[in-house]
């Protein structure tokens, strides 16, 4: 059932040849990334040699932490086997839907939901700019182990503006705190910087040193007179590669708001980014990585 939900075709060889047959042979693959010397440490103070004790788990000679292969891993943060974790890497890699992928590695719509959200959290902690989209305040916080939020941003709350710089043939995704919403329908009516609405994404033409800024409104953003702008392309601005790449799979993301926006973005920077690379082995990579603490 594995398909591309553009283009109905094969695996390619470097993703068909990753899956392992057996659940043994999955963990093996994980266990490989998270260790990659071979040695184990504690994920506490990280002190190395930990003893093993019964049913897999070791404990820090050091400290006395008691822990397993997993703790504080991007893969802990959900039941999944090791097996499930390679099966939802390649549907993420195939762009498989959420519903499709719970299907295909036969876990539920729910369990599916929650551990591609873990995956793309994995994808951008891996950033140098990590903090400034996950750290305390910023919308992605209460999306690392909280309860569940109201996706209604709060009227008086900012609604985050983001970059598109292009370097390269790569594009890179910069949360940019000094700018809001107000501020861009602000250059729009007085600078006549060019918008154009697609649903609740605006898109701007250059902007200083950036191909475009982008945000994902809701109702409480009032751009009621941008919709005189047709959806046209803007002729002058060097971001649009990009924006061809991710407007049509933008639209295939179902619960897209203004928290998530930054997940489906550096999401599709990095798929863009490694258009020629080994996709599928870097999501496990991310997976396997610890999970930062940010205070």
């Amino acid at each position: 059932m594995l398909h591309n939900i553009h283009h109905a075709e094969a695996l390619p060889p470097s993703l068909a040849a990753l899956p392992p047959q057996t659940e043994e042979e999955a963990r093996e693959t994980l266990l490989a990334l998270c260790w990659p010397d071979g040695g184990k440490a504690c994920p506490r103070c990280h002190a190395k040699a930990p003893y093993q004790l019964a049913g897999g788990r070791l404990r820090c000679g050091g400290c006395r932490y008691t822990f397993h292969d997993y703790t504080g891993r991007w893969l802990n943060e959900t039941g999944l086997s090791a097996l499930k974790w390679i099966k939802l890497t390649q549907a993420f890699a195939a762009e498989l839907s959420t519903r499709e992928t719970a299907v295909e590695v036969g876990i539920s719509y729910n369990t599916a939901f929650k551990a591609l959200t873990v995956l793309r959290l994995a994808i951008l902690s891996q950033g140098a700019d990590a903090r400034q989209f996950m750290g305390p305040g910023a919308p992605l916080h209460p999306l690392l182990g909280g309860p569940a939020q109201d996706e209604q941003r709060p009227p008086n709350a900012p609604l985050p503006v983001y970059g598109l710089l292009s370097r390269s043939k790569h594009i890179f995704v910069d949360l940019l705190p000094e700018l809001t919403a107000e501020s861009v329908l602000h250059f729009n009516h007085n600078f006549h910087l060019r918008v154009v609405r697609h649903g609740s994404i605006l898109i701007t033409d250059r902007y200083k040193s950036y191909d475009a800024l982008i945000l994902c409104g809701d109702e409480n953003m009032p751009y009621h007179y941008l919709l005189r702008h047709p959806g046209h392309i803007f002729a002058e601005s060097g971001g649009y590669p990009f924006w061809d790449y991710s407007r049509p799979r933008l639209r295939q993301f179902k619960g897209l708001s203004w928290r998530r926006f930054p997940l489906y973005l550096k999401e599709l920077a990095l798929r863009y980014n490694m258009r020629d690379e080994d996709f599928p082995r870097t999501l496990l990579a991310a997976l396997c990585a610890f999970v930062p603490k940010f205070t």
